[in-house]
């Protein structure tokens, strides 16, 4: 601590010296672009602390004194930077000023993730209590195919979670039921196919801006919901047929992505076909009740295609096509490249291409050859709506293929 000046020459020189050490505080300072404060556009921003002289270890109050709470808001760890320069600082406001290293700490700020606020495993108990359905012996040469696409488990939009798992468990016995009313009606199905489309989960990041910010679920929680569900709807038809069939592809939101938006492992690596391989590990080993149940799944390829019922029917996500305001034309343009480059040999000599992706009901039909762009399960939310201007029909889409064509399309609800 300083000591009291005793006259006033003492007096003028001590002020003299407080003012050279005040002026040299202010001269020294953060670097451009490093000044403190909060930038927060509503889904991520950045923070900039005050001049500090060790590193924080705890951003708690750091975050507080700029208006943020921290029981919402939180500090991305991997994105802190930080920048040193020469300064001042005194212990007490009456003792004089020293030089000392100074620093700045700059890191993202974001929302925390909140826990679930549905009891999963309760609500899909509950939803489930439903009529099983009973074993009906098939007959004809027509096949019953249904369209699992872009259930997106985990996102908040259309009703959220609740929503998601009650239409799902609500198909485990509204497939069985749309089949017994087409067989009561005269239509001889034969053999049934379940195909998944892709985009199941909704997956956790970079996908689109600020989705980490929009998620219900994360991804364990949501691949659980997906194979759960699945699991059900493939027992459910089991019985309903001796020939059936179960196939996925890949979509966007089922491979691993990093922050950036990109994919950093191979097209094979995707939730969206992994967790169909999974259920088909559980099945075999049942081989008595369901040896009959066969799953036709890719490796490496984004599409997969079979003959059904004389027709090759081909199936794909739809987000390798181009986007356009008409879903169909989009997917029907990548489909006539594909006729003449022939990367996708199976997609190229298809009579009927099945995809999702864009998220409402679409068809699309020319000599011969037709496209089904099929729903999303719940209605879709504002991403969608601002980029397309509409909101969708939520649906399952279901259709017969017979050997004179296809027929009896049914959005499942």
């Amino acid at each position: 601590m300083s000591m009291k000046p005793k006259n006033l020459a003492e007096r003028l020189a001590a002020v003299e010296n407080q003012a050279a050490h005040d002026d040299a505080v202010k001269t020294k300072h953060a670097p451009s672009g490093w000044e403190p404060g909060v930038v927060w556009d509503g889904r991520a921003g950045t923070i900039t602390t005050d001049t500090l002289y060790e590193t924080p270890e705890d951003w708690s109050d750091l975050l507080a004194a700029r208006g943020l709470d921290p029981t919402k808001y939180e500090i991305v760890g991997d994105t802190i930077r930080w920048c040193s320069y020469d300064g001042w600082k005194r212990e007490n406001p009456e003792d004089t000023a020293t030089s000392c290293i100074c620093y700045s700490f700059k890191a993202e700020i974001r929302l925390k993730k909140q826990a679930p606020s549905v009891d999963l495993e309760h609500l899909y108990k509950e939803v489930r209590k439903k009529k099983q359905s009973a074993k009906v012996a098939p007959t004809g040469d027509s096949t019953f195919v249904v369209c699992l696409s872009d259930w997106q488990v985990g996102n908040r939009d259309g009703g959220g979670v609740e929503r998601q798992a009650e239409k799902i468990a609500n198909l485990v016995s509204a497939i069985p039921d749309r089949i017994s009313d087409l067989r009561k009606a005269g239509t001889k199905i034969g053999q049934i196919v379940i195909a998944g489309l892709g985009d199941l989960g909704e997956g956790t990041c970079g996908h689109y801006p600020a989705q980490q910010f929009r998620i219900e679920l994360d991804r364990r929680e949501q691949l659980k919901l997906v194979r759960r569900g699945i699991r059900d709807i493939v027992m459910g038809v089991a019985p309903l047929s001796d020939k059936v069939i179960v196939t996925a592809v890949g979509g966007n939101h089922g491979e691993n992505r990093g922050m950036n938006g990109k994919a950093f492992t191979t097209t094979g690596d995707n939730d969206d076909v992994a967790v169909f391989e999974q259920i088909a590990e559980i099945f075999s080993a049942n081989q008595a009740a369901y040896g009959h149940v066969n799953f036709r799944l890719p490796l490496e390829r984004l599409t997969l295609s079979l003959e059904l019922s004389g027709h090759i029917v081909a199936f794909t996500h739809g987000h390798l096509s181009k986007p356009g305001n008409n879903a169909a034309q989009a997917v029907w343009n990548w489909w006539k490249d594909q006729s003449h480059g022939r990367a996708h040999p199976g997609v190229a000599d298809a009579d009927i291409l099945i995809t999702g992706h864009y998220h409402h009901f679409n068809v699309k039909e020319q000599e011969g050859r037709a496209v089904f762009v099929a729903p999303s399960l719940t209605a879709v939310g504002e991403y969608f709506q601002d980029w397309y201007g509409v909101k969708t029909r939520e649906g399952t889409l279901s259709m017969v293929i017979a050997p004179d064509g296809w027929g009896e399309l049914h959005l499942i609800n």
